[in-house]
């Protein structure tokens, strides 16, 4: 067992003591949202604030997701260190204070619930799809303990229920988590909520058309990012006519230093990405989810995908990845010059795509959840063991 392996052990062993010290605690009219991503959590407190549920609603958030504290000051929320014993204590206190905990990732902490049936955990996720293996499909399990994924699995089996937006990414979690079908909520994912209002905030215009690039992260190559165009082909051959905007992913915006040149290459790495998905014309991607959100836009997407078969190798992408993308995986500047050239043709095969993984998110998902919610809180839900 190497040194992460056993650390994570002990940690695990601590949350257990912690969770059987507090397991005299009972719970409230309330739910927690223990949030590492943003969007899932703030498409539910614009629709907490705005209905009248039967319950309370505090925030646990990582450093990840500070701003929701101003956005929602009405709101009770506090920051978390996962690596702190005190955060650990008091996330686990106000976790077994509710009937229901929310979440939007792999939490280690969750693993507490299991022996808890009065306490139910639905894990709403951050994104809508997946073009990347992850839980039990990780490839890197390979190279894991049984430890590990005895711990793994000890998560996956904290979550009572599971929000999905399509039954494409419904399989899918069922493979990666190891769930049943009863256990998904069909309601849609609340982050594409944003998609169906009229609220964008505009973040300029340069009166070109603009192209947005943004790639997912490598963990293998963090302090550096391969841009799809260089200024010469901005200004040459796509004689000046687009801008383009570069976000970083948050994992390596802080180890990258990136060139901006004026009129043409931006970095936009700290601006809302739902406020840039409607600013762009033209979206490209790679491995990352975003095209499954930019999908609903009905607007034309790339993918840049020069490291394809080395991401595949260290990462690992779904079996029929360039089946399910809405366009060619381009490996060189070329390749992507020419589709960008064509763009127009891979229309329909967008609105297909947005129909394939967005199936049950429709604008309501939010509500949906919360309806849900205030059932458990009341115990009309019928419970079920894991």
């Amino acid at each position: 067992m190497n040194i992460r392996s056993l650390l994570a052990t002990f940690y695990s062993a601590a949350l257990s003591v912690i969770g059987f010290m507090l397991k005299w605690v009972q719970p409230r009219n309330r739910a927690v949202l223990l949030v590492s991503f943003q969007d899932n959590a703030r498409a539910l407190l614009n629709e907490y604030e705005k209905s009248d549920c039967p319950f309370e609603i505090e925030v646990l958030y990582t450093r990840h997701a500070v701003s929701l504290a101003k956005e929602y000051p009405s709101v009770a929320s506090t920051m978390i260190n996962e690596k702190n014993p005190v955060h650990l204590m008091r996330a686990v206190y106000r976790m077994f204070r509710s009937k229901c905990v929310i979440t939007d990732n792999y939490f280690l902490l969750t693993s507490v619930l299991n022996k808890r049936p009065q306490t139910k955990c639905i894990q709403i996720w951050h994104a809508n799809g997946a073009l990347k293996k992850f839980g039990l499909e990780d490839i890197g399990n390979r190279h894991r303990t049984a430890s590990d994924i005895k711990r793994f699995k000890k998560v996956y089996a904290s979550f009572d229920y599971i929000t999905v937006g399509s039954e494409k990414m419904a399989d899918i979690f069922k493979r990666s988590f190891g769930i049943k079908d009863e256990q998904l909520l069909r309601t849609g994912v609340p982050l594409t909520d944003q998609y169906f209002q009229d609220d964008v905030q505009h973040v300029g215009d340069s009166g070109k058309k603009v192209i947005l690039y943004a790639p997912t992260y490598r963990d293998y190559h963090m302090t550096s990012v391969k841009l799809p165009f260089s200024k010469e082909q901005l200004s040459e051959e796509l004689k000046g006519e687009f801008l383009l905007l570069v976000k970083l992913h948050p994992a390596v915006r802080g180890h990258v230093m990136l060139e901006e040149h004026e009129g043409m290459i931006k970095d936009v790495s700290e601006l809302p990405l739902k406020d840039l998905l409607y600013e762009s014309d033209v979206l490209i991607s790679d491995y990352s989810s975003i095209p499954f959100e930019y999908a609903l836009l009905d607007k034309p997407m790339l993918f840049y995908t020069y490291d394809l078969k080395e991401y595949d190798e260290k990462r690992g992408l779904i079996d029929d990845y360039e089946a399910v993308i809405p366009g060619k995986a381009c490996a060189t500047r070329d390749m992507l010059l020419e589709e960008l050239q064509n763009i127009q043709h891979a229309r329909e095969k967008i609105q297909w795509f947005a129909n394939e993984w967005n199936q049950y998110s429709k604008g309501d998902a939010s509500r949906q959840l919360l309806d849900f919610v205030s059932k458990l809180q009341g115990g009309s839900v019928k419970d079920k063991s894991l």
